[in-house]
């Protein structure tokens, strides 16, 4: 019987011996930072779909931005703005409204992508021998899709 494969999953974070902290770090910080949060948040009179809603956002955000400074990717720094939008949208939505979130959202939405396919890419040259197959292209315009449909509902807002 011949040995099992490790999934991506198990690529992404690691085994028990943290071969991959920054990953694992981006993940842990993330949860910690939404379930911290979005309670705080409704503590201080935040209404519970805002403060959820937009703390989805600045959590994935956050860890994009660790997982950025730990694997020295400084070009996923750009989620600085995206968790700039989505606390500035927490702090005052009636002014700021659903158009700072939509932008989050889209910049969150495509740098998570970026970070995913580059890791899948490592994935399968690590664990498959040399083969660098990108992400599945229906994946690909899924999430192509995705963010055009949002890019001209956030233009729609304006």
């Amino acid at each position: 019987m011949p040995p099992r494969r490790q999934s991506f999953a198990q690529f992404l974070v690691g085994t028990a011996s943290l071969e991959r902290p920054s990953f694992f770090y981006a993940y842990a910080g993330m949860w910690l930072h939404l379930i911290v949060s979005v309670p705080l948040l409704v503590f201080a009179g935040i209404p519970l779909l805002e403060a959820t809603s937009s703390m989805a956002v600045g959590s994935l955000s956050l860890g994009i931005i660790v997982y950025s400074l730990l694997s020295r990717e400084y070009g996923l720094l750009v989620n600085l703005v995206s968790y700039v939008l989505s606390l500035a949208r927490v702090i005052d939505p009636s002014m700021l409204g659903y158009t700072f979130l939509v932008i989050a959202i889209i910049i969150s939405l495509a740098s998570g992508y970026m970070l995913i396919s580059s890791e899948y890419r490592r994935y399968t040259r690590e664990i498959y021998d040399g083969d660098e197959s990108g992400v599945p292209l229906w994946i690909t315009v899924c999430i192509g899709t995705t963010t055009v449909m949002l890019f001209i509902y956030g233009v729609r807002l304006l």
